[in-house]
């Protein structure tokens, strides 16, 4: 199902103003939005880097000093080597931490042909620790040694293609690393297959691993596969198992499922509803960053629903996802101002918000910016700015905006008048439900 709004109409000044619904959301509410929990990406720095170790660790009392590996390495052991890298790499056993060193013992060991030294060597490349950044020659590394079945190489490499585009290539990498039960890979297979990157579409088979992964515990991949069944997308809609899965990710921590648990709990889709339960999921959710969340959490405490209405509060959480970069929450706050909802009155805040929201694309506070360009609320009046606002927003559907448009080229204001133009923004909006472009239809083309 296409993400969708539902929208209620007011009247501040002479201008109409879109709003937000008391949920601000229909099903489904929202997909990932900026807090939520990152894809997988490769690791080239320092802290957390998974340098790779020889395959089988000696036992301590065996383990030989530094400078008997010296010696060693030395002598040409790129086990040695490999592990001198390491020990100077990280800065253990009395040893400083040199990046400049550990590169040159990895890179001596690499070139023997060692594949855990060639994942290590590219990792220095990749990240310039040691030596200098060179993506190129860490691609080459780290293929080397995918080739040789180290996953770390594998899932680096697959990555670094990803980026670049080169779907097709990335791929087998990926199909390898969910073969050894690598979660994170398993989605980008089903991710692959979903959307037929790299591959011919195959829905049947992305649900097969994004199940197997959502069965190891990975809660991206449980709400992926919530997400499938809330849309039917592979298989029948089920809400109880839409809600399941969800539950699962929730309670891993997973910001983005609470949210969209919290929205079930609200809508009753899955389970009894509970306003209650869903503010209470929607706080941990806010809480943890989930912009989506904290919009949703705000207008929890706006309608007073699972609380006691605080406009305040509900102005305090719009402002926490508006300073994140959420379009909705920069809209939502934007409203705050324009009508003193918990919040002094500011026209000239209003604006300066809606303006952020609308420059993401967002349709509703477009229109709301060229209502008030249109009627000089909180900006001076400029009607070729408000055609613009207007426009952008009627391209995405709102039939507010398409209302206004049709009535700009019916009146020739801001464009030349032009009754055809009119009549066609009137009839696209009267479709899509609005009553004040059937209104106008009716009253100056006698359309009923």
């Amino acid at each position: 199902m296409r993400r969708t709004h539902a929208w209620w109409l007011g009247m501040a000044a002479a201008w109409l103003l879109v709003m937000p619904s008391a949920a601000g959301f229909s099903l489904w509410p929202f997909g990932s939005r900026k807090a939520a929990p990152p894809k997988e990406e490769r690791r080239v720095t320092p802290d957390g880097t998974p340098i790779v170790e020889a395959k089988e660790k000696p036992d301590p009392v065996d383990t030989p000093s530094v400078e008997r590996l010296e010696k060693l390495a030395k002598e040409g052991s790129s086990g040695a080597q490999l592990a001198l890298g390491k020990l100077h790499f990280e800065g253990r056993a009395g040893v400083k931490k040199d990046y400049k060193t550990a590169a040159h013992w990895f890179s001596m060991a690499a070139e023997q042909g060692n594949p855990r030294a060639m994942f290590n060597y590219a990792l220095c490349l990749d990240g310039g620790l040691g030596v200098e950044k060179d993506l190129p020659k860490a691609m080459d590394y780290y293929r080397r040694a995918a080739e040789q079945g180290v996953p770390e190489a594998q899932l680096n490499l697959a990555l670094m293609l990803e980026e670049r585009g080169q779907y097709e290539e990335a791929l087998p990498c990926f199909r390898a690393l969910a073969g050894r039960g690598h979660t994170g890979a398993m989605r980008r297979m089903a991710e692959y297959l979903m959307e037929g990157k790299g591959c011919r579409a195959d829905i049947p088979g992305a649900i097969r691993y994004l199940r197997a992964a959502a069965e190891k515990g990975d809660s991206r991949a449980q709400v992926r596969l919530a997400d499938c069944y809330q849309r039917g997308e592979g298989m029948s809609v089920d809400y109880q198992e839409m809600f399941r899965w969800l539950s699962l990710a929730a309670q891993s921590g997973d910001t983005e499922a609470q949210a969209k648990l919290a929205y079930c709990y609200l809508k009753g889709f899955g389970t009894a509803p509970n306003s209650d339960i869903a503010f209470s999921w929607y706080g941990r959710s806010a809480e943890a960053g989930y912009s989506a969340a904290q919009v949703a959490l705000g207008n929890c405490y706006l309608q007073g629903q699972g609380t006691q209405r605080d406009l305040a509060k509900a102005a305090g959480w719009f402002r926490r996802a508006a300073d994140l970069g959420d379009p909705l929450g920069e809209f939502s706050l934007g409203v705050c101002y324009e009508l003193g909802r918990g919040l002094e009155r500011d026209s000239e805040e209003a604006i300066r918000w809606y303006r952020r929201s609308a420059e993401q694309g967002y349709a509703p506070a477009q229109y709301n910016l060229g209502a008030a360009f249109e009627g000089g609320k909180g900006v001076p009046q400029d009607l070729g700015e408000a055609i613009q606002w207007y426009t952008k927003a009627a391209e995405q559907g709102s039939p507010e905006a398409l209302t206004a448009l049709g009535l700009c080229f019916l009146r020739g204001r801001g464009v030349p008048a032009d009754r055809e133009k009119a009549q066609a923004c009137l009839k696209r909006a009267a479709k899509l439900g609005s009553d004040n472009a059937a209104e106008a239809l009716k009253t100056h083309f006698g359309e009923s």
